[in-house]
């Protein structure tokens, strides 16, 4: 399954428990159930039709189905790509397990098909995760904050003595210059002031004052150790995943190209993105300290309306798959049941329904990629007056 993976695990190792034939299991009562039942079904049937052959069909598929698809037991392999879950399951009914086994590979092999062919050319690099994977990697770009104390303690000093005055001031850059620098801390650490100085603090000393062109230099040396714990933190927190450096990097880069259309390393990706807020929070400290209030209304606005585009995309990123995973769940669980209903006359039938069912929801995978090309063109389409003819 394409997430889940656990569930469907549980779900297995429950049925198996159920249909383990001694004492604990419930294999035999349902068989006899189903048997009383059906044996009572065949008899009415029989009087009613005057005829001896719907006994002899009832008889003839209650020992196929009990000895054929519901007594024997096999096992199954729960393999989940996305979370790289790959467990084993012991004892499942025959007819479960193979068929449940066969549509789950032709779903993902029909899946896999979908994805190469209704995806944009830029979009195959995501063919195994998904475009969703991307865009909820690049959501948590906003969230990238320094990640050691005391570094974050120094680069905020560093701003508020060295970038902020610069900035209000406007002599060195301005506002709307440092707003839009593509390399925001090679351009302010190269303009440090060698006159204005902070409190720089180092391991355990209680700090000593340095100049702005000194403290950018030593946080300069820092800010590869800062990247390596960041990658660290925030690469275990991508829908739950935990991704190597290599693997972040490698997501972060090709999620922002595709994002934004624009090409740079996931290094510089994550530096500009981690000085962005820090510029942000340490202005914000800046005001306060000068006694500039707040505009409340005009932040709570923000905030809602950030809110209220979060919970949009988290709806539409999450809920179809979770959905699926679900109603495919349920239907393994609902065997517990056709092993009753098939062992009344014309039980065949119903066992057949059943398998459709799980036919039904392996088809809702290979339909998510044409939704993700819906979509992603809708996406584009509607943010070209934004980055220009190519859109998001």
């Amino acid at each position: 399954p394409y997430g889940g993976g656990e569930l469907f695990t549980l779900i297995f190792n429950a049925i198996a428990t159920l249909f383990k034939e001694g004492q604990t299991g419930m294999l035999m009562p349902l068989i006899r159930i189903g048997l009383m039942v059906g044996s009572v079904y065949v008899v009415v049937l029989m009087l009613f039709k005057n005829q001896l052959i719907e006994g002899i069909k009832w008889f003839l598929w209650v020992i196929i189905a009990t000895h054929l698809l519901f007594l024997p037991k096999t096992t199954v392999w729960i393999h989940d790509p996305l979370t790289k879950a790959y467990n084993k399951v012991d004892g499942v009914p025959v007819a479960l397990g193979i068929f449940a086994g066969f549509v789950s590979t032709v779903g993902k092999t029909v899946t896999e098909s979908f994805e190469s062919v209704f995806s944009l050319p830029e979009d195959f690099r995501y063919h195994k995760t998904g475009t969703v994977f991307a865009s909820s990697l690049m959501s948590q770009l906003g969230q990238f904050r320094i990640v050691d104390p005391v570094f974050k303690s120094n680069m905020e000093k560093f701003i508020n003595q060295c970038v902020v005055y610069d900035a209000m001031i406007g002599h060195k850059y301005t506002l709307t210059e440092l707003q839009n620098e593509k390399d925001i801390w090679t351009f302010v650490s190269a303009k440090a002031s060698p006159l204005l100085g902070f409190l720089y603090k180092e391991d355990k000393n209680p700090g000593v004052i340095i100049t702005c062109k000194e403290g950018a230099q030593k946080l300069n040396a820092l800010w590869k150790g800062e990247i390596e714990k960041a990658t660290l933190t925030y690469g275990s927190r991508v829908q739950n995943q935990t991704l190597t450096k290599n693997l972040f990097f490698s997501h972060l880069q090709n999620g922002y190209e595709l994002m934004a259309g624009i090409g740079k390393s996931a290094e510089d990706i994550l530096k500009q993105e981690i000085m962005i807020n820090a510029i942000e929070e340490s202005s914000n400290n800046k005001l306060s300290e000068l006694g500039v209030p707040s505009n409340y209304a005009a932040t709570k606005a923000l905030l809602q309306q950030r809110s209220a585009y979060a919970v949009a995309g988290a709806i539409a990123a999450k809920t179809l798959p979770l959905f699926k995973n679900v109603i495919e769940a349920l239907s393994y669980a609902l065997f517990i049941f056709i092993v009753v209903l098939a062992l009344l006359p014309n039980g065949y039938k119903i066992l057949l329904t059943y398998f459709g069912i799980l036919v039904w929801t392996q088809l809702w995978a290979p339909l998510y990629a044409v939704l993700n090309l819906v979509m992603t063109l809708y996406g584009r389409s509607e943010t070209t007056s934004l980055v220009g003819n190519s859109g998001l």
